[in-house]
C-alpha cells in the first residue's frame, strides 16, 4: 500500500502534501509530557518541564528558547575545558588541550584524532589521513564547534528530549555543549517573568486577581471571581498565566452548547492534540490525563458559558458538572472568571431543572467580587500603556473619558485607536493631544451616543412602547478652557449611571419596574 502522507515526485500538486512538514509541526503534546512529569518527584522540576512545553507551542517554539539562552549566556557554551582555554573565533587548541576536550564532547561529535594516537577510530573525521603520522597536532575551534548548529539543532533537540524522555534526569543533566543548563533555564524564566511584569499594567483589580490565583495554585481549589465588564479581568488573568507558564493555562470558554467545542478549547490551551475528526470523549480523556496530574491550574474566562446557553429547560449544566467531578474533586485548581451573569445563570438553571447547585456552592472555596471602578492612577497607567508617547494632557483626557464611558477601559483603547488613525491620515506617526481631543469629541463620543440610541430604540420596539428614559451626555474630558471651542455632542449618551457614576449601556436593556429575566438556558 502506498504512503498517503508523502507525495511522490511527478504527481499532481495537492495542497495537503505539506501538512506533515516539520516547519508547521505543532509543539509538544501535553498528554505525553504529563507522562514524563509523572516520574519526576519535585514540583520545581515538573514546573520547568511544563514551561518548556508551553514555549514549544509559541511562535518560534523551542528554537526561540534556545536562541534566547545562547544570547543570554554566551559564556556557558562549550565544554568546561573549552571555556577554560577560551572560545574566541580562530582559537587554536594544542595536543594536550584537544585530549581534554575530546573526552568531554558528545558521542556524535568528531573524535579529533591526534598524531601519535594508537588504534584510534577517526574514520568520521573529514581531515584524517591513512597513517598516524599525518594526523594533526592541533585544531581550530571551527574544526569541531558549530555555534549555529548548536543554537538551531542541538540545543532545541535536547530541550525537547528533556520534556519527553522519562529516563533523562532534570537536576543532574549536564549536556556537554551548555554548562549549567538547568540553572540557566530558571534564570531565563525568572528574567522573562520579571520583564513581563514590569512592562504590564497591574491595576488594583489586577493585584486582587493575582492574589486569588496564587491561592488557587497553592490550595488546588475552585475560586469564583466576578466583576463588571471592561474592568481588566481578562487582561490580568492572561498576564498572570503568561508570567507563570509552568503553573497555569488560560482558556476562554466558548459560547456554544456543544461538548466538542468546549473540550477543543481546553485542549488547545493545554497543547493536547485535537484533530478535527476526534470525538469529545477522546479529547476529554486526554485533557483529564493532563490536568489530573495537579501540576497546572486552569483559568477559565467567560465562565458563565459553562451553563447551557440555549433554551433547553431540562438541560443540566454538563460543563459545570464535569469541572466539579473531573477536576476539582481530583485536586485540580480551577478559577472561574465571569461577570455577575454567572450567578444569575446558576439560579436560572436551578429553577428550571431542579439542579442541585449546592454541589457547586460547596466547592467554591473563595468568592471574589471585584471593585466596579479603578482609581484614577490606574486609569492613567492604562492610558499610558496604550499611548506611551502621550503627554500629560492626553493621558488625563483619556482617563477622564474612560470614567464617563460605558466602555470603561475599552473606551481608552477606542480613543487611542481613533487618534492613531487621525494622525496617520494626516501623515504623522506621533499622536498629539489634539488628536486625542478630536478622537474623543468627534469620533468616540458620537459613536457611543449612536450605539446607546440604537439599543434604546431596539428595546422600545421590542416592548411595543416608546423608551422614556432621559438620555444625558457625559461630561467631556476636555479642560474647561477648551469647552467653548468643543463642538457640542449632537445626541446624549445614556440614561442610567450606576453608583460609581459610569455610563452603563447595559442599563438600556433592563426593563423598568420588572424583574430581570433570567439568562436563557
Amino acid at each position: 500500500m502506498s504512503n498517503t502522507r508523502i507525495a511522490e515526485s511527478g504527481q499532481p500538486l495537492r495542497q495537503e502534501r505539506w501538512c506533515s512538514s516539520e516547519e508547521i509541526e505543532q509543539g509538544l503534546l501535553a498528554n505525553i509530557v504529563a507522562r514524563r512529569c509523572s516520574v519526576l518527584d519535585t514540583p520545581k522540576e515538573r514546573e520547568l518541564i511544563w514551561a518548556l512545553q508551553h514555549f514549544s507551542h509559541q511562535p518560534g517554539g523551542l528554537r526561540r528558547v534556545a536562541s534566547d539562552l545562547v544570547a543570554m549566556f554566551p559564556g556557558r557554551l562549550g565544554t568546561k575545558s573549552m571555556q577554560r582555554f577560551g572560545m574566541k573565533p580562530g582559537r587554536v587548541y594544542n595536543v594536550n588541550q584537544i585530549k581534554l576536550i575530546r573526552k568531554e564532547l558528545g558521542p556524535d561529535e568528531p573524535s579529533l584524532p591526534l598524531r601519535g594516537d594508537v588504534a584510534f577510530d577517526f574514520s568520521e573525521f573529514a581531515g584524517s589521513r591513512d597513517t598516524a603520522d599525518d594526523r594533526p597536532t592541533s585544531y581550530r575551534l571551527e574544526d569541531f564547534w558549530n555555534g549555529e548548529k548548536i543554537t538551531t539543532e542541538t540545543l532545541p533537540g535536547f530541550l525537547e528530549e528533556l520534556c519527553l524522555n522519562p529516563a533523562l534526569p532534570v537536576a543532574d543533566c549536564h549536556p556537554w555543549f551548555f554548562q549549567d543548563l538547568i540553572a540557566s533555564l530558571w534564570e531565563y524564566l525568572d528574567s522573562r517573568a520579571g520583564s513581563l511584569h514590569r512592562t504590564a499594567v497591574v491595576t488594583e483589580i489586577g493585584t486582587i486577581i493575582y492574589d486569588s490565583l496564587d491561592y488557587v495554585a497553592q490550595s488546588k481549589c475552585l475560586v469564583l471571581i466576578e466583576g463588571a465588564a471592561r474592568t481588566g479581568k481578562t487582561f490580568a488573568a492572561k498576564q498572570y498565566v503568561a508570567e507563570r507558564p509552568g503553573r497555569a493555562r488560560y482558556v476562554q470558554v466558548p459560547s456554544t452548547n456543544d461538548d466538542i467545542g468546549f473540550f477543543r478549547a481546553i485542549a488547545k490551551a493545554l497543547g493536547v492534540s485535537c484533530g478535527r475528526s476526534w470525538k469529545a470523549v477522546q479529547l476529554r480523556q486526554r485533557i483529564e490525563d493532563v490536568l489530573q496530574t495537579g501540576d497546572l491550574i486552569l483559568v477559565m474566562d467567560e465562565a458563565h458559558f459553562c451553563f447551557p446557553v440555549s433554551d433547553c429547560r431540562h438541560s443540566l449544566p454538563g460543563r459545570v458538572n464535569w469541572v466539579l467531578t473531573a477536576l476539582v474533586n481530583q485536586g485540580v485548581g480551577v478559577a472561574f472568571f465571569s461577570t455577575p451573569q454567572f450567578t444569575a445563570s446558576q439560579e436560572a438553571v436551578k429553577k428550571r431543572t431542579h439542579w442541585a447547585s449546592e454541589q457547586l456552592i460547596g466547592r467554591i472555596t473563595h468568592y471574589e467580587r471585584l471593585p466596579e471602578i479603578l482609581p484614577k492612577k490606574d486609569l492613567a497607567k492604562v492610558a499610558r500603556s496604550l499611548l506611551p508617547e502621550g503627554d500629560s494632557d492626553s493621558i488625563q483626557a483619556l482617563a477622564k473619558y474612560a470614567n464617563t464611558s460605558a466602555k470603561y477601559l475599552a473606551g481608552i483603547e477606542s480613543a487611542v485607536r481613533r487618534a492613531r488613525y487621525l494622525a496617520q491620515k494626516d501623515g504623522r506617526e506621533k499622536v498629539t493631544a489634539s488628536d486625542i481631543q478630536c478622537a474623543i469629541r468627534q469620533g468616540v463620543i458620537p459613536s457611543d451616543t449612536a450605539l446607546a440610541q440604537a439599543l434604546a430604540e431596539a428595546q422600545a420596539k421590542g416592548r411595543g412602547k416608546r423608551f422614556k428614559g432621559a438620555l444625558t451626555a457625559p461630561q467631556s474630558p476636555i479642560s474647561a478652557t477648551e469647552e467653548s471651542d468643543a463642538p457640542a455632542a449632537s445626541e446624549p449618551i445614556c440614561s442610567d449611571r450606576n453608583k460609581r457614576g459610569i455610563l452603563d449601556i447595559r442599563s438600556l436593556l433592563r426593563a423598568p419596574q420588572a424583574e430581570p429575566e433570567p439568562v436563557t438556558t
